[in-house]
């Protein structure tokens, strides 16, 4: 039967979107710093960039996540989607700092609505048995979308302008809102539900354990898509667009293989060795001076944050009841989205102080700290 079926239409469908949606949102990542530092933004001010963004996504999805225990999905991720494509539009006719940060802050708001509502329809989409394959597949359209969208940015900037690469973001979101029309999400089951506690929406307590562990493994890619541009004309890496291409290529390469590990053997080992992976790819990063270090960085980079995130993503959905994936999802990535921000927002600071090097090799230390509190969790439930 279909339902049995990990690729049905309507995941096949939500992947599309979600992986177009992901390559137009992200491709500005990377551009938007430079674009801000044109406009003579100071270095507190483009760290703001991120930090508004995170704001308005984590504020929205506490009642994206309520609403989503039985409400429909499909027409909330039509209208996200519709709304990512308006606020990218609006971009190039502000040249006033304060009203770039204030439109960035509603663009946050309307990709916290999208990422939760279209990962929600991806769980509805997956048969139980096979949630941890099936997210690592689904996965492939948000690592794999973000890697290859900041190559592209990075390209289309470089060699054409701001306005082009908005333009390129406008219509692959309009291709993602197409792709919504063919997705079919059933109603969700009416069930009484708590009343909306706004704290208690915003942090899943089943969740709280990998809603940590995303945090902490989010700082590393929050120094990647800040500081790895400037790294690379510091050091002269002309190809550092390699680094995204390379990544994207290992993580979809082995996301089928840690999917089945994690159904079979569960969380920790692969949670643990990927970490230590994560950790190993930003020292050598630190230290890359040509592109055959920057390679290997990206290798180690792929197979550690990439194979992270998603088990840690199938990790929260599956300690919360059925009816409140959608509030575990905005968990996660509510998680995801402080992790980046605060990492964005500190290591600002920092790079005002000390080498882009030393900010590397600070930050990899995150990924040690989550393979320890991985096995003091493995530890603890083997004891029971």
């Amino acid at each position: 039967m279909e339902n049995q079926r990990i690729f049905n239409k309507s995941f096949l469908f939500i992947f599309i979107s979600n992986f177009l949606i992901f390559i137009g949102f992200e491709m500005l990542l990377p551009i938007l710093p430079a674009y801000m530092v044109s406009l003579d933004a100071s270095p507190f001010q483009v760290g703001l960039v991120t930090m508004l963004f995170t704001i308005g996504a984590v504020l929205i999805r506490p009642f994206v996540g309520y609403f989503l225990i039985d409400n429909k999905r499909k027409a909330l991720a039509i209208g996200a989607s519709a709304m990512l494509m308006i606020i990218t539009l609006v971009y190039p006719s502000l040249n006033i700092i304060w009203m770039f940060l204030l439109l960035r802050f509603f663009h946050g708001t309307a990709w916290g609505v999208s990422t939760t509502v279209n990962s929600t329809i991806a769980v509805d989409s997956i048969p139980k048995s096979r949630l941890g394959e099936g997210l690592g597949y689904f996965s492939i359209s948000t690592t794999v979308g973000a890697i290859i969208a900041q190559s592209l940015g990075i390209f289309i900037y470089g060699f054409y302008s701001f306005d082009i690469v908005i333009w390129s973001s406008v219509i692959l979101s309009l291709l993602a809102f197409t792709a919504l029309l063919f997705v079919k999400s059933p109603a969700p089951i009416k069930r009484e539900k708590e009343p909306f506690r706004f704290f208690d929406m915003i942090f899943e307590k089943s969740a709280w354990f990998p809603a940590l562990l995303t945090v902490i493994s989010s700082l590393g890619f929050g120094a990647i898509i800040t500081f790895l541009v400037v790294f690379g004309e510091q050091q002269n890496l002309d190809n550092i667009f390699l680094f995204f291409l390379v990544n994207a290529t290992v993580s979809t390469l082995l996301r089928p293989y840690t999917g089945k590990w994690y159904d079979r053997k569960g969380p920790w080992s692969i949670i643990i060795v990927s970490a230590i992976l994560g950790f190993l790819s930003l020292v050598v990063l630190s230290f890359s001076t040509n592109d055959f270090q920057l390679i290997i960085s990206a290798i180690l980079f792929g197979v550690g944050y990439g194979t992270v995130m998603p088990c840690l993503q199938t990790l929260a959905v599956q300690n919360v009841s059925e009816e409140k994936s959608g509030v575990a999802n905005a968990t996660f990535f509510s998680s995801f989205d402080v992790g980046v921000g605060v990492s964005a927002f500190i290591l600002g600071i920092l790079a005002e102080w000390i080498s882009l090097e030393m900010i590397f090799r600070i930050v990899s230390f995150s990924f040690l700290v989550v393979a320890v509190l991985v096995y003091k969790d493995y530890l603890k439930k083997r004891n029971k």
